[in-house]
């Protein structure tokens, strides 16, 4: 077992960052700051600052929350936040440390 450093992103997805969809922008910062392995979750639903985000039935919402999460050594992802941090604006960013293990390969 290892210590890792766990980094999320909330986004929408109607968000933008320099024209381009931030979680693609946000991918593209990941892996040109080093990060080997990145994972987007789009949610059902979402609350934030801008309200109510959500794929019920009768909503016709593209603005679903995006969830981006990436788990690597704190070094690594230091060095991704301070690749991300001026791209983000307003957008949430959390970490917190994890131990990492691997399951043995079968």
């Amino acid at each position: 077992m290892r210590e890792g450093t766990f980094l999320r992103v909330y986004l929408a997805e109607s968000d933008r960052i320099n024209g381009v969809p931030a979680m693609q922008a946000v991918l593209e910062l990941c892996r040109s700051a080093g990060l080997q392995g990145v994972t987007v979750m789009r949610g059902i639903e979402g609350m934030g600052i801008h309200g109510v985000h959500t794929s019920a039935f009768l909503s016709l919402s593209s603005d679903l929350p995006l969830v981006i999460e990436a788990i690597d050594t704190p070094e690594h992802i230091k060095q991704a936040i301070e690749v991300l941090r001026p791209h983000l604006g307003h957008h949430l960013l959390a970490t917190w440390p994890v131990s990492v293990m691997r399951t043995p390969e079968e």
